[in-house]
């Protein structure tokens, strides 16, 4: 299954003053069968459990779009192709 991630972008506590964006403009591309080894790193509060769950479907982008083999995630819907 292709996974392709564009202009991924998510808020939490969106209109609230307590607003915290933990992922801006994340691109990526991986093709089915091709081989690659994916090391998420970076600093408490970076994003990466963000990121992981979003490629799980628990969150919808606030902004950009995910896709998942045929299933597209975005922000306010989610859709089959």
């Amino acid at each position: 299954m292709d996974i392709t991630i564009k202009e991924l972008e998510h808020r939490y506590q969106m209109k609230t003053p307590f607003e915290r964006l933990a992922l801006y403009d994340v691109n990526a591309s991986i093709k089915e069968g091709s081989y690659v080894v994916a090391v998420v790193i970076g600093h408490t509060g970076s994003g990466k459990s963000t990121l992981l769950q979003h490629l799980n479907g628990l969150l919808k982008p606030t902004k950009g779009s995910i896709v998942l083999g045929k299933t597209v995630l975005q922000a306010k819907k989610s859709r089959r192709i």
